[in-house]
């Protein structure tokens, strides 16, 4: 995340979807036909079957199965290649990768980008390379450029394997006070009314805006004498890298501005934390040049690209929106 400005764009529609799509089936790696185990893309009428093993695999994560639904009913593209895929056993679906894709405007360019949520493999069928079959299958375009965002320590291992690079190490952490010397900085006027703060924005913005009004999200600007700063944040209920897990934090998936939320660090924080409810706020600690206090804790992403630098990438489009993580 850094000063951009960042935007979705709905490409035009690719003639021969269906072939398309038969074309990517035969060319799916065998994960091992002789024992009946192979890869698909999903189908809608996956989606029950998937959301049932994703609240099993991931119980700790407290998200009921209907709250994974969002992976299969949000379209940010048009031309949506899939939802994702599947490892199946004689038709019982045993392993799960979903993909999120959006077409990003960043810094001039323009690029597909594929969040990786809801990576899973069953007990009985790990130490036996499908993850990485199931992985491989999600990513053979190459001028696509994949995310993973909340990747366990396995799944570290497969990603890093296939030439994946760090995008982050760490989560910056803003409980309240922490910042309190910006107090004084700078005079900074904040905005968290919806119609008066899309109706500031440029195309490029307010197309973000229109495409997360409907996730629960946070939508503010901040302007002081240097700059004007939008916002999109979200609550997060659970930190990984934080045991007292159920205090909810919030978490800014962007900021077009960071120098604005450097000098005012304190003040919007705490206007961020007034309006959820929170008990602080979380950012990616790319987001600033040189990092404000902060308490910092190891939480890995991972990313592959040959289009976007790891400062053009924020949390936008992501699983981030889509569930209560």
């Amino acid at each position: 995340m850094g000063p951009r400005q960042g935007s979705a764009r709905t490409p035009p529609a690719v003639k021969g979807k269906d072939s398309r799509m038969d074309d990517l089936i035969e060319s799916l790696p065998a994960a091992d036909a002789q024992s009946g185990i192979s890869v698909r893309p999903i189908t809608p009428a996956d989606t029950a079957e998937i959301c049932d093993l994703l609240e099993h695999g991931f119980d700790a994560s407290g998200i009921a199965a209907d709250g994974w639904r969002p992976l299969y009913t949000t379209n940010w593209l048009a031309d949506n290649p899939t939802r994702g895929f599947v490892l199946t056993d004689g038709g019982r679906i045993v392993g799960h990768v979903g993909t999120i894709y959006v077409q990003r405007e960043i810094n001039g360019k323009t690029g597909i980008v594929c969040n990786f949520s809801g990576f899973y493999i069953a007990p009985a069928y790990r130490g036996r390379g499908l993850a990485r079959t199931l992985v491989a299958a999600a990513m053979r375009d190459e001028r696509i450029t994949y995310t993973s965002l909340t990747p366990a320590p396995v799944t570290q291992r497969v990603l890093e394997g296939m030439g994946y690079a760090i995008l982050d190490r760490h989560v910056l952490l803003f409980p309240p006070g922490l910042n309190a010397e910006t107090l004084w900085q700078s005079r900074v006027d904040i905005d968290v009314n919806d119609r008066t703060v899309r109706a500031s924005l440029g195309p490029a913005e307010r197309r973000i805006y229109d495409d997360h009004a409907s996730y629960d999200c946070l939508h503010m600007t901040a302007r002081d004498a240097g700059g004007t700063a939008y916002l999109v944040v979200k609550v997060k209920r659970r930190l990984r890298s934080v045991r007292s897990a159920g205090i909810p934090v919030s978490q800014i998936l962007y900021c077009s501005a960071p120098d604005v939320l450097a000098r005012n660090l304190e003040r919007i924080k705490l206007a961020i934390m007034w309006q959820q409810k929170t008990f602080g706020i979380a950012m990616s600690e790319r987001l600033f040049p040189k990092a404000p206090r902060a308490i910092r804790r190891e939480e890995i992403a991972q990313y592959q690209s040959a289009r976007f630098t790891p400062n053009e990438l924020d949390l936008l489009y992501s699983e981030f929106v889509l569930l209560d993580l």
